[in-house]
């Protein structure tokens, strides 16, 4: 700048001229103030680079702290709904009330469980709701105890709770020292019903609802508790429905399901307040008769249960008339604890049905003795079957009169199959006393197809030997029922290759009874097939003429009970010539079994009876002995029927 000034001036004063001092000074300043003004810029374009440069390094490090910030922002709100999605997936409901009274979160399961609005919680404090939730409970200090136990930080407690409509809610309280007071409610309405469903399922009968023998026993040790405190006693009542395993096995488990339920309601139906009705099995009850005074008490109670079960049982179509064998046992008479008492109504029971079924027996010692005995005889038939130890006998059945040409008076008719079961002494186990063991025993099946091969097998070598003998077999209630019997019986005729017209079958009224209409398709199904039929025992159960006309039956036969006193009982003669009488009506052979004398037999032949069975005509005897009454002019293809035979 100072030379520009020199060189300038000189222009206008000359190039020789020389500048005056005062001139030099002011340019020496110019150049000392243009130096200033130089620095002075220099260092502001220093400043103003600096101060851009840290203003670029601010807006830097600002746009990288608004950056973390955002990032931030975006974490914690990505947090905050992971946090609100996890509350509010969990299936507890969550409040938490800071130390100074202030909601600080809840999740919407717990709006739905304390039956609430979100508004309604963010506008409560802490203290609101916890007197709201109390408002909602059964018992409103529960609630009181479980906040006084978290009082100090660090502590925790639980408890139950239930709605006035039965809802259970577990709530679960812990007390943090930073967040303060934190409540975990779960809803286990569905846990305690399981819980109870279960408990329930232990203790009853899934069918018919009554206490199962858990139950029962649970009931009996209390009643024996509360007997020795109070000086009471109580009876113990076991019953057994007669016939039904026959009706289970035959119709199937439904049918005897509905009849098991209708018993069980009909017995409810007369239960005294206070006592127990349990199913123990499949068709065994027990009653426990609880604070008994006297004896007469309970049989007065037992007798209203058999009658109740006595009117007949209708099931779609079908109709039952089913009793029941009872056994009682008193405390503390009959025994002190309850597998005793239980077991001597047991074997009670068993004495009555073997008096005859649908009646009641009470326990004496005497009956011990018996159940032992009869346990024992159960082994041996088991033994004696399995090693083929049973026997069968003849006895014959005999014409009173020409029945149809080539069949002579007093000549052999026909042979009953008898079981026998020989002892190592040379005697004979009455069958008396070991069919009906066979029958509860699940035997009867067994024995009656052993019977029946063995039958057929005789009449077979018979058969073969020239003679015509045909064998009747008697057939139990209980194998009459087992499904598909008699398809079984003709193919086992079938098998062993004999004509069907040598075999009979012989049932009894009270089989028909159980349940006429299958009895009269088993019936139709033997008549097919020419298998002769006798209806045996007539007269000793609930003679209807109804089904006698309708059902497929050939002979009558009358019981021994009527032929005992023919010779000295008026009635007893009126009644066998009344049989005779219907049976000529209704086209049928008239039997007169248990003949023992020539008095008896006389009135028989007088009355036109058609056959006689009993020992006055011939004992049960071996196949080799019945032989004696083989005649072939007689048997020889004569037909035992008077019926045609199907063909």
């Amino acid at each position: 700048m100072h030379q520009r000034l020199e060189q300038h001036i000189k222009q206008h004063l000359g190039e020789e001229a020389s500048l005056p001092e005062n001139f030099q000074a002011l340019l020496r300043d110019v150049d000392r103030t243009y130096e200033l003004l130089d620095q002075q810029r220099s260092d502001l374009m220093e400043t103003l680079e600096q101060s851009a440069r840290t203003m670029l390094e601010r807006n830097a490090t600002l746009t990288r702290n608004l950056e973390s910030q955002r990032k931030s922002q975006q974490e914690l709100s990505q947090s905050y709904e992971v946090l609100n999605a996890t509350l509010n997936a969990s299936n507890e409901g969550i409040l938490v009330v800071d130390n100074d009274d202030h909601v600080v979160a809840f999740n919407d399961r717990y709006v739905e469980l304390l039956r609430t609005s979100r508004d309604e919680v963010i506008s409560r404090s802490g203290t609101d709701l916890f007197h709201y939730s109390c408002s909602l409970f059964s018992d409103k200090t529960k609630l009181h105890s479980q906040l006084a136990a978290i009082r100090d930080p660090g502590t925790s407690s639980f408890d139950e709770y239930k709605f006035h409509d039965g809802t259970t809610l577990e709530i679960y309280g812990h007390h943090h020292e930073v967040a303060g007071f934190i409540w975990m409610i779960r809803d286990i309405t569905e846990v305690r019903e399981k819980e109870a469903t279960i408990s329930y399922q232990a203790y009853h009968d899934s069918l018919t609802g009554l206490p199962n023998r858990v139950h029962l026993q649970q009931k009996l040790s209390e009643a024996i508790e509360e007997a020795t405190d109070t000086h009471k006693r109580f009876a113990l009542c076991y019953l057994d429905l007669d016939g039904f395993k026959t009706i289970n096995d035959s119709l199937g488990h439904s049918t005897g399901d509905e009849l098991l339920i209708e018993v069980a309601q009909r017995l409810q139906g007369v239960m005294r307040p206070g006592d127990t009705l349990a199913r123990v099995g499949g068709d065994e009850f027990i009653v426990l008769f609880n604070h008994v005074e006297h004896h007469d008490e309970v049989l007065e109670s037992a007798e209203h249960l058999l009658l109740r079960l006595c009117d007949p049982i209708r099931l779609g179509r079908r109709e039952f008339v089913i009793g029941a064998s009872m056994g009682i046992a008193i405390y503390p008479t009959d025994g002190e604890e309850v597998g005793i008492l239980m077991r001597n109504a047991d074997i009670a029971m068993y004495r009555a049905k073997a008096n005859g079924k649908n009646c009641y027996h009470l326990f004496t010692p005497s009956l011990e003795r018996i159940a032992v005995q009869r346990m024992s005889l159960e082994t041996s038939l088991r033994k004696a079957l399995e090693s083929n130890a049973l026997e069968l006998y003849y006895q014959p059945k005999v014409c009173l009169h020409d029945i149809r040409p080539g069949m002579s008076t007093g000549h052999l008719h026909s042979f009953e199959a008898l079981l026998r079961w020989p002892k190592s002494n040379g005697e004979f186990v009455s069958p008396e006393s070991f069919i009906h063991i066979a029958e509860d025993a699940g035997m009867i099946g067994r024995i009656g197809f052993w019977i029946l091969e063995q039958a057929c097998t005789q009449a077979k070598e018979w058969y073969q030997q020239g003679y015509q003998a045909n064998i009747s077999i008697n057939i139990s209630p209980r194998q009459f029922l087992i499904p598909n019997f008699h398809l079984d019986i003709v193919r086992t005729i079938n098998e062993i290759g004999i004509p069907t017209s040598l075999i009979s079958v012989e049932i009894t009224e009270s089989l028909l009874m159980q349940d006429l209409t299958h009895a009269r398709h088993v019936l139709e199904y033997f008549r097919e097939h020419g298998i002769f039929i006798y209806l045996d025992d007539f007269g000793t159960g609930f003679s209807s003429l109804n089904y006698l006309k309708n059902l497929p039956v050939d002979a009558i036969k009358i019981d021994r009970t009527f032929v005992k006193d023919l010779s000295t009982s008026t009635a007893d003669q009126a009644i066998a010539a009344s049989i005779i009488t219907l049976g000529k009506n209704l086209d049928m052979l008239i039997v007169a079994e248990g003949i023992e004398t020539a008095e008896q037999a006389d009135f028989l032949i007088r009355n036109g009876c058609d056959l006689a069975q009993g020992f006055y005509y011939g004992h049960p005897v071996s196949a080799s002995d019945a032989e004696q009454f083989l005649h072939p002019d007689d048997l020889l293809h004569c037909n035992i029927a008077h019926r045609p035979a199907a063909k």
